[in-house]
């Protein structure tokens, strides 16, 4: 395989997607670092890679921006091009696809050898098959998330779920025609008959390191005398977010808990801040500050339930960034996780609100030095095994084995 690579997905460059994203009421953080990242790795491992993306937000009237425009940008990693996106139920799809066959288009006219496709989505799926059975150029796929478990939290009529359910078929049917996929669960392709003889690799995800872009700027909010146990990301139901807020309030210890992000339990936890002034809701602030109270808590936690179907197919990628950050984590064992991780991890045993109020009882109660060597062997084992530098000539030699 020559070196060029079209990534097709949602990478738009920090500025467009600050300036664009800080007012859509779920904003695409977690997935658009990455992305991010998985780009890095791509250039990391030897090749030309150029986005062609299109900014990921809710589709109006959810988001009251109706037209995004086109644009382009130059990055230490490459150059990518935006396309224009009119944010409209359907008209959203159609123009994604469109912009996605244009670029591709003339990506191809300057030779590229490969498409690689982030994120199982129907009209960048369906560019580059077209392109695979016209030019008979590769694509290859990386998979975050599956389809059906995505959108966690909202609401769907009938009909918007019947829709999502024919969209599965087409998504399976796409995917069956693409060269390889990358996967952070291996559960992904054994367990779905359509992919089941597909060639995978899987990648957990992918950590930042000090010279990741999106990682680097410093925010500064004054932390507070008592210890902070974080969490930051998706506030919905499915994730666990409640029991952690009420096992926290149960626990009584001389903590603040202090959440960030969007969901479906805002106004609970929002509640929460009232009947608990140790609880303590930061609302959706930027990556760059989630990064710095990160590095200065004492506890990030994950408390997604084990029975839950999604967990089976995820990897939640912000266990990653607890790992780089050095500090202590708690989480749930959740089957989408690898066991080599839980060497590195504090473990939640029991799924329950007092399971979560005895898991940080034990966590306050542990020999506080201990704690921080196994968090400081953690980051060390996450930038050597799993940043864009490691998994980067991995990715590029799956590509020219299955090319």
């Amino acid at each position: 395989m020559s070196k060029r690579v079209a990534l097709l997905g949602f990478y738009v460059g920090d500025q467009y997607f600050e300036q664009f994203s800080k007012d859509d009421p779920f904003p695409q953080v977690a997935a658009y670092k990455l992305e991010c990242r998985f780009r890095q790795a791509l250039n990391v491992g030897g090749v030309n890679v150029e986005s062609v993306a299109s900014i990921a937000v809710s589709t109006y009237p959810r988001n009251k921006k109706i037209y995004f425009p086109g644009s382009h940008f130059i990055d230490a990693m490459g150059k990518g091009v935006v396309t224009p996106l009119l944010n409209l139920p359907i008209l959203k799809l159609v123009s994604r696809f469109l912009g996605a066959i244009f670029e591709l288009g003339r990506i191809r006219r300057g030779g590229v050898d490969a498409v690689c496709v982030y994120a199982a989505h129907t009209p960048n799926l369906l560019a580059a098959y077209l392109f695979r059975k016209f030019f008979n150029i590769p694509f290859f796929v990386y998979v975050p998330d599956l389809p059906s478990f995505m959108d966690m939290g909202m609401r769907r009529s009938w009909l918007l779920k019947f829709m999502k359910k024919v969209d599965g078929g087409i998504i399976d049917h796409l995917m069956s025609a693409s060269s390889g996929l990358f996967v952070v669960s291996k559960h992904m392709v054994e367990d779905n008959k359509a992919w089941s003889g597909k060639p995978y690799l899987v990648l957990e995800g992918i950590a930042g390191g000090a010279n990741s872009a999106s990682d680097t700027i410093s925010y500064e909010r004054e932390m507070p005398a008592k210890k902070v146990i974080f969490y930051g990301g998706g506030l919905n139901r499915a994730y666990g977010i409640a029991e952690l807020v009420e096992g926290f309030i149960q626990s009584n210890l001389d903590y603040e808990l202090w959440l960030c992000g969007r969901g479906d339990l805002e106004e609970f936890i929002v509640e929460a801040t009232k009947r608990c002034p140790a609880v303590k809701y930061l609302g959706n602030i930027s990556p760059a500050e989630v990064s710095s109270i990160q590095s200065r808590s004492a506890l990030l936690v994950l408390t997604r339930d084990p029975k839950e179907t999604y967990t089976r197919y995820s990897f939640p990628s912000k266990l990653l960034e607890y790992l780089v950050s050095g500090v202590p984590v708690l989480t749930t064992r959740l089957s989408g996780i690898p066991d080599e991780y839980f060497e590195f991890f504090n473990v939640i045993e029991q799924f329950s609100v007092s399971g979560i109020s005895d898991a940080l009882k034990a966590i306050d109660n542990a020999d506080q030095q201990l704690l921080l060597r196994k968090a400081a062997c953690g980051k060390i084992w996450a930038l050597e095994r799993k940043s864009s530098a490691a998994v980067g000539r991995k990715i590029v030699n799956f590509m020219e084995n299955y090319s």
